[in-house]
């Protein structure tokens, strides 16, 4: 059977079987289930989007196991790995079932490759994102973005992951991995740090940018030591920013489009070295030393800044929180013309300065029932010595802040249909976060359809307002009805 033939049998909607999978938005959690019913299921962030209370997830990363036979293994879309490590790292016990296999991986099961792969704890992935989002507006949608073009079609991710997992069960010697994640697409608009291929977001057009480019988006080498603690993994390289509910992985975030708690409030990614530590089987965390906010190595503007997290899990998991902090010395680089002023550099994303704000995050997750799950997200941020003109309020000292408390109700309706229901209100004080001062509220209703064990469709519609300015072409307020597809191979 040709390469072609076998991803056409993979991606089919036939390819229905979901036996053993969690259905989108399940949650741990016990309910009477009537003999020759299928069981009731829940809908939460902690299963349908793993490591749900940090903000960048750590990506999917495949346990350690002896090589397996040539089966086929189906489970949940969203399923993952690293990204439950990276709130910290599981303890050391029994060995674990396998993990998942998207496409690729099955693939290539049986085979010589395949074989190599598993000696060596090797594995490959990735997923295609592209979206449609119709819009009140008629050329952008900003202050909403990732999906900012308003009528138009998005490639968004097009995602290369390769690693070598480390060995969190079944030993007590230390295990070494390294993960590399290439997200090519659209996002990358988003994601790119200062100081690593910056160049991309310059178009020949003043003013704009290249809608399509390249990130190296996450990439470290990592150590787990089984013995430290309950179980503590070192990484050291580019790294997501540990904490939040929704995630730059459009397969572990809840809807297509972002809220402002996402893209407004924290940071994305850090460079430096990360401790991903467990204490217990009801407290973990994780304790960075990075070199700033979403800058790369090297960089001019890049200083000494600790970003972590902790987190509690009620003893039957009922209720999480997670407390979660970007703290360093707060103070904006303003974009002097020439040195000795200047130490940082103008970007199309960042054309004043440097920002360099201190975060403060919390994330609560309650399983109401066997169905049914709610998240709450409050962000407050602040920063100062921000230039004037970069404020759309003016403030003394250059203070700027911003805060945004996100509300997500997760609904299992079946085995292949999830509904997410998003209320957000977010008070940009300044301006200096979205350029338009005020407050806005924003209420997203997504659902979620998996066509088959590699396929999902996520239609949501969405209403944004700006109580005090117009930010959306001179309006207040904002509709926009949009939908992806996301393929994992």
């Amino acid at each position: 059977m040709t390469p072609l033939v076998l991803l056409v049998a993979a991606l089919m909607p036939g390819q229905t079987n979901l036996e053993g999978e969690v259905p989108i938005g399940a949650a741990s959690g016990s309910s009477a289930v009537s003999a020759g019913a299928p069981p009731e299921v829940q809908l939460t962030v902690a299963t349908l989007f793993p490591a749900a209370t940090m903000r960048r997830r750590q990506p999917e990363q495949p346990e350690v196991f002896p090589p397996p036979e040539s089966v086929e293994l189906v489970a949940p879309f969203f399923a993952g790995g690293p990204a439950a490590a990276a709130v910290a790292p599981s303890p050391p016990g029994p060995t674990t079932p396998l993990p998942d296999r998207w496409w690729f991986m099955r693939e290539v099961q049986g085979t010589w490759l395949g074989a190599f792969l598993d000696d060596n704890r090797f594995y490959m992935t990735g997923w295609i994102e592209q979206s449609f989002t119709a819009s009140t507006d008629k050329v952008s949608n900003v202050t909403v973005v990732w999906n900012d073009r308003a009528n138009r079609y998005l490639l968004q991710q097009a995602w290369v992951r390769i690693g070598r997992s480390v060995v969190t069960s079944g030993t007590t010697e230390p295990t070494f991995g390294f993960q590399i994640d290439d997200l090519n697409g659209s996002d990358y608009r988003f994601t790119l740090p200062r100081g690593l291929w910056n160049s991309q977001l310059d178009n020949h057009v003043p003013g704009s940018q290249n809608l399509y480019g390249v990130d190296l988006i996450q990439h470290y080498v990592s150590m787990y030591l089984p013995l430290l603690f309950r179980g503590t993994e070192f990484r050291f390289g580019r790294l997501y920013t540990p904490w939040g509910v929704e995630s730059l992985e459009a397969v572990s975030t809840p809807l297509l489009s972002r809220s402002y708690a996402f893209n407004w409030s924290p940071p994305f990614t850090h460079c430096g070295l990360g401790a991903y530590v467990t204490f217990s089987p009801q407290w973990s965390g994780v304790f960075m030393l990075t070199n700033g906010n979403d800058v790369y190595f090297g960089d001019p503007s890049e200083e000494l800044r600790f970003v972590g997290n902790l987190r509690w899990v009620q003893p039957g998991g009922r209720n999480t929180v997670t407390v979660a902090t970007s703290l360093g010395r707060g103070k904006f680089n303003p974009a002097y013309p020439s040195p000795p002023q200047q130490t940082t550099i103008a970007l199309a994303t960042e054309p004043f300065g440097r920002n360099n704000f201190n975060a403060f995050d919390l994330v609560y997750t309650h399983i109401i029932n066997s169905v049914m799950s709610y998240n709450l997200e409050a962000i407050y941020a602040y920063q100062y010595n921000v230039p004037q003109a970069a404020l759309a309020v003016g403030s003394y000292n250059g203070f700027a802040n911003w805060f945004s408390a996100a509300h997500y109700l997760f609904w299992t309706l079946s085995p292949k249909w999830g509904s997410i229901t998003r209320f957000e209100t977010f008070d940009d004080a300044q301006g200096q976060r979205t350029g338009f001062a005020g407050l806005y509220v924003a209420i997203t209703q997504g659902i979620q359809y998996r066509i088959n064990k590699s396929m999902v469709l996520r239609p949501e519609i969405r209403y944004d307002d700006n109580l005090l300015q117009k930010p959306f072409e001179g309006k207040h307020g904002l509709f926009t009805a949009a939908s992806d597809l996301i393929i994992r191979w």
